[in-house]
């Protein structure tokens, strides 16, 4: 291989160096936005679980229908939200072991918060 062939490549990795760290830029940007447009809606509950059900991220909505701040909620498990009895019938563990199993888990039914006050709720996990 002679110098010259030796500096195109080198030439060629740089360019494509660059445009990866470009859309690595660009990627990063759109998360950020993504994420900063989750944390502000109010009038639903959007939740970052981890496959176990501890709830990795909250937002506006969820405190304010929830009643929890995110300092208390964060690592905790999503089965708070049920009621006793739904929590003996393993209804949590039902749904992420449904999301997990055919990509989404959908139920509607009752729902407590912090104060320990239900309401009726719908939840969708995938």
């Amino acid at each position: 291989m002679d110098t010259r062939s030796l500096q195109d490549d080198s030439a060629s990795f740089e360019r494509l160096r660059l445009l990866a760290d470009q859309k690595n830029a660009a990627l990063l940007r759109s998360e950020e936005r993504y994420h900063k447009m989750v944390e502000e809606v109010e009038d639903y509950a959007i939740l970052l679980l981890d496959r176990d059900g501890r709830i990795m991220n909250w937002n506006k909505g969820a405190e304010k229908i929830k009643g929890y701040k995110e300092a208390e909620i964060i690592g905790r498990n999503f089965r708070i939200f049920y009621r006793p009895e739904d929590q003996i019938q393993q209804l949590p563990q039902k749904l992420i072991e449904q999301a997990r199993s055919e990509g989404k888990a959908i139920h509607e039914g009752w729902r407590v918060r912090k104060d320990g006050t239900t309401f009726w709720g719908s939840v969708v996990l995938n």
